[in-house]
């Protein structure tokens, strides 16, 4: 769903499209009063023994409601009853990373846990749930942590529904309109608002580029990652406590920006709104992350930043092999930065040449491309005239024809409003 150290997104939206548009068919009602929905095998619920109130109507009614829907597997689905649609198109989506794990956790027959650890009233007449997930080696009998997250409930005149993090935020925090975009600020942030002005700048000038309309999206701004985690309701997930605490993602289902960087300004993600309303669905992932790169920077710097982190690395270990990338088991180039995702930069790397050649019609044209590796293949074959067989090589060229610049200019070359 993050960029930088917390970035996630593309790869659970990849396979949220994938996967939750398998098993998110499911019909079916449910009432509160009287669950119909059988509780699956593979998620076994527990009530701790600490919450005093649960035996309340109100808790009862909430508990049994995120059983419900977590039980029937019906994720991300327009006529979900689970959730309120009031604020959000897809209220459940922010959990996109939970979800997948538990339908994977179902297909794999592997059985988590889901403690309910705690209910209680917040702002705004909401509820608040919260629920510990663990899963248990089967070979080591390891107890392993996967999650703790958030979730409220909100009375309607038909019992309860659930909201996410971001809903209830958005609902409960400062609000401050700039432009096209809604900036939700964490109690903790310093709103700086010419900077804002400039990110509405960028999003009218990125919509011209790619001749559309400039988008209206929310954009939750977090001094850190730490911060942002609490916006989303998650105290504890897989990305947590990384040695960069910078980042975010873009929810393009609901046309929102999260912002760890302490700013205001986040171009890398805004682009991925335009890509996601240029090509809604599945999209090749280096084709997109590249894009985005191209367009928007990467963890705070301009892509040729990265392409001088790059090169650098490249000069010292001939030996690291990149032609078949799409299985590259390296994340960031092993500098003790964590700021330059290989797959990012060479992505970048590749439109950087297709937008010199083509303009930006060529950029906008490859979004089609197919979202399997020979796809990406077959359009840098199309767009550039260099195979597969040649595709590293042809890369390691172009990049040795660039020149290393000094420390002062590469402090320069930052994402900057």
């Amino acid at each position: 769903m993050f960029q930088s150290s917390f970035r996630f997104t593309y790869v659970l939206m990849l396979l949220g499209i994938l996967m939750l548009g398998y098993y998110c068919t499911g019909q079916g009602e449910n009432t509160t009063e009287e669950s119909t929905v059988t509780e699956s095998p593979f998620i076994r619920f527990r009530i701790n023994e600490n919450i005093q109130n649960a035996d309340e109507d109100y808790a009862k009614e909430i508990i049994q409601l995120w059983k419900d829907y977590l039980s029937s597997y019906r994720y991300v689905n327009e006529q979900n009853e689970y959730w309120s649609y009031e604020t959000l198109p897809a209220p459940d989506y922010p959990y996109i990373s939970l979800l997948l794990d538990l339908i994977n956790a179902r297909n794999n027959e592997e059985v988590w846990n889901c403690n309910i650890i705690g209910i209680t009233a917040v702002e705004n007449d909401f509820k608040l749930l919260k629920s510990m997930f663990t899963q248990v080696d089967s070979n080591t009998q390891e107890v392993r942590l996967k999650y703790i997250v958030s979730v409220y409930a909100k009375e309607t005149d038909t019992g309860y529904r659930l909201h996410s993090g971001s809903d209830y935020h958005k609902q409960t925090l400062e609000n401050i309109k700039v432009g096209n975009i809604n900036y939700v600020v964490h109690p903790n942030h310093t709103f700086d608002v010419s900077v804002a002005k400039k990110m509405d700048q960028f999003n009218t000038r990125i919509a011209n580029q790619f001749g559309v309309e400039p988008i209206s999206f929310d954009y939750f701004v977090a001094n850190h990652t730490d911060d942002l985690s609490q916006m989303m309701a998650y105290d504890f997930f897989s990305f947590s406590y990384q040695p960069v605490r910078t980042g975010g993602l873009a929810d393009n289902y609901n046309n929102i920006i999260l912002s760890g960087n302490n700013s205001e300004y986040y171009p890398h993600e805004v682009v991925h709104l335009y890509t996601n309303a240029i090509k809604n669905g599945r999209k090749n992932f280096l084709v997109d992350e590249g894009i985005a790169t191209f367009l928007g920077g990467s963890s705070g710097y301009r892509l040729d930043w990265h392409i001088q982190k790059f090169k650098v690395y490249l000069e010292a270990h001939p030996e690291f092999r990149f032609d078949n990338i799409f299985e590259l088991k390296e994340k960031y180039i092993p500098n003790g930065e964590y700021l330059t995702d290989f797959k990012y930069v060479i992505g970048g790397f590749i439109i950087k040449k297709i937008h010199e050649k083509h303009g930006m019609e060529g950029v906008k044209r490859i979004l089609e491309t197919g979202y399997f590796e020979a796809d990406y293949f077959q359009m840098v074959e199309d767009e550039l005239g260099i195979y597969k067989r040649d595709f590293e090589n042809y890369i390691r060229e172009e990049i040795k024809k660039i020149e290393l610049v000094d420390k002062n200019e590469l402090d320069q070359m930052l994402v900057q409003p």
